[in-house]
């Protein structure tokens, strides 16, 4: 995460120069490390290689926005064994990590400082006023994006942000090896470039699903227009946290939390429909959030595969997994400036 690193959508609203993001994207979460190089081709991506390696358990010290890590020697080494050996090496790649390190939330704002100190500054007095976190312990960004119907101030912000010693472990770690980290995002955000953009009028609901709880965006032109992250054991939302995905469901706290949201899109924009409703989530969790979609939105939804995202082939054939795959082609497919 970069303030000077934007994404595709809030470049060509600030109107900066592109840069294409390097083939080599990580993935990491609690459980392991992954990386995939995906070059891109005239119709999609190849993906030139995938390698996985678990971590300990107790690798990341716990909290609401995780932790840092309790051995960054040891991770450091499991990175280089992991890249040993990629043909020409690695010297930048991105960085996708869960939304639940990585938290998002929305400011209504006017001019603001061009940069450096005074825009660092600006951004953390909004924050503090949105979050139950301390501020002074995060790393902060944000992008431009495009201002609701009727919202008081002229501009509205994504801002991004996360525990700084974290994401200083995680690039100290990287540079060791001489890998640069270029660009840090969550896993919503990265899955949100791999989908092909809608129309100025057409909006898409894309659901995530894991172990320590679910996120809901709701996009319009590739642009996040809502983002919302419920977590199993705590969350930034003042609404109450969830026990577990099971207790939710019986309780129908997700089925209202989606109906909140679909109020939301018709209070901002009347008449507005949703052209699709994707969900990424464990196989064993498809069936039951599909049904909870449809209810809370009004509208059936969909698993993430291969026939909503970029065409995607494999040098080392067989099937490729997508749902492990698609927030990093949505990394590697990012322009940023």
């Amino acid at each position: 995460m970069r303030s000077t690193k934007l994404p595709s959508w809030s470049r060509r609203l600030l109107g900066f120069t592109p840069l294409q993001s390097p083939p080599h994207v990580f993935a990491l979460d609690g459980r392991g490390l992954r990386y995939a190089q995906l070059g891109r081709e005239r119709l999609g991506l190849r993906c030139r290689a995938v390698r996985r390696v678990a971590l300990p358990p107790d690798a990341f010290a716990s909290g609401l926005l995780g932790g840092p890590l309790r051995d960054a020697a040891s991770f450091q080494r499991t990175a280089a064994g992991l890249v040993q050996g990629v043909p020409g090496g690695v010297r930048e790649a991105s960085l996708v990590v869960p939304d639940s390190w990585l938290r998002v939330t929305f400011a209504e704002c006017g001019d603001l400082p061009r940069g450096g100190p005074a825009l660092d500054e600006v951004l953390r007095w909004k924050l503090r006023r949105l979050v139950p976190f301390r501020v002074d312990e995060l790393r902060v960004g944000a992008a431009e994006v495009s201002a609701l119907p009727g919202q008081a101030e002229p501009r509205r912000l994504l801002m991004g942000f996360a525990i700084e010693q974290l994401l200083a472990q995680l690039e100290d770690a990287f540079a060791a090896l001489g890998i640069r980290i270029g660009h840090i995002s969550n896993t919503s955000l990265s899955l949100l470039d791999a989908l092909p953009p809608t129309g100025p009028r057409s909006f898409v609901a894309l659901a995530l699903v894991d172990d320590d709880g679910y996120t809901l965006v709701i996009a319009r032109r590739g642009e996040p227009v809502l983002h919302r992250y419920k977590g199993l054991t705590g969350s930034a939302s003042p609404s109450a946290p969830l026990a577990t995905p099971a207790s939710a469901v019986r309780g129908g706290a997700v089925v209202r939390d989606l109906r909140l949201t679909r109020n939301f899109l018709d209070e901002h924009f009347p008449g507005s429909a949703l052209d699709a409703v994707l969900l990424l989530a464990r196989p064993d969790l498809e069936p039951e959030w599909l049904e909870l979609l449809e209810r809370g939105l009004g509208r059936s939804a969909a698993p993430v595969d291969g026939r909503v995202l970029p065409p995607l082939r494999g040098d080392g054939g067989g099937a490729l997994n997508w749902r492990e795959l698609a927030p990093m082609t949505g990394a590697a497919r990012r322009e940023v400036a």
